[in-house]
């Protein structure tokens, strides 16, 4: 089956053989897609028809408001699910974008073969809601990491938030981030002018060091 392996690694068919893999491809209306960086996998404002799954790749979530200030919501990375939260919460368009940050492979599912168990109420079908609800509630805790580093009062205690808690992911005081510093800032709500005179001034206290989007926890 084509992309069996990358299905296989997904907490959402991980459990599944190839059979079972094959058959919940048809039974989800499925449809696999490819896209080079920056592409965008779906836009706001789109009819929310599909969820999208991450095969391959990365992609970030953004918000364009009324006055066309972006916002960084969310990084996807492989295995991470967009639009569950919105298909079961009855929302009828997608409220943000989906944009490649490298070349990825997507899986589209039919949101409504997805939420709605299908006749047979097949052990697979209850298998992946199951997995879908651990998936929504770890979109929550990503979620309220977001709103921690938000609601620190400086713009230094905001990346040192977010730095210590990638830090720990990672096991290592060296470690990447998904976003450039346009993004980071976006993802933090700060300006990035001032982010930048901020990141400079902790390499200079001998803080962090950083290159690009590698960086390093000094003390």
């Amino acid at each position: 089956m084509e992309h069996f392996n990358e299905l296989k690694a997904t907490k959402i068919f991980g459990f599944a053989g190839e059979f079972d893999c094959q058959a919940m491809m048809f039974c989800f209306k499925t449809r696999f897609k490819t896209f080079e960086k920056n592409q965008v996998i779906v836009s706001q404002g789109d009819r929310l028809e599909e969820v999208v799954l991450v095969l391959k790749g990365s992609a970030i979530a953004q918000n364009i408001d009324s006055l066309g200030n972006i916002s960084i919501l969310n990084e996807l990375n492989k295995g991470d699910v967009y639009g569950l939260e919105a298909a079961y919460a009855g929302q009828e368009f997608y409220k943000d974008s989906l944009i490649a940050s490298e070349k990825s492979l997507v899986l589209y599912l039919n949101k409504h073969r997805l939420i709605n168990p299908c006749q047979n109420r097949c052990r697979r079908h209850e298998m992946v809601i199951k997995n879908i609800v651990t998936m929504i509630a770890e979109s929550h805790v990503k979620l309220l990491d977001k709103l921690t580093h938000m609601s620190k009062k400086t713009i230094r205690d905001k990346l040192l938030s977010y730095f210590h808690m990638v830090k720990e992911q990672a096991n290592s005081p060296y470690f990447e981030i998904p976003f450039n510093k346009t993004e980071l800032a976006s993802y933090l709500a700060v300006d990035r002018s001032a982010m930048s005179t901020e990141l400079s001034k902790m390499r200079d206290e001998g803080i962090i060091d950083y290159d690009k989007k590698q960086y390093r926890l000094i003390k």
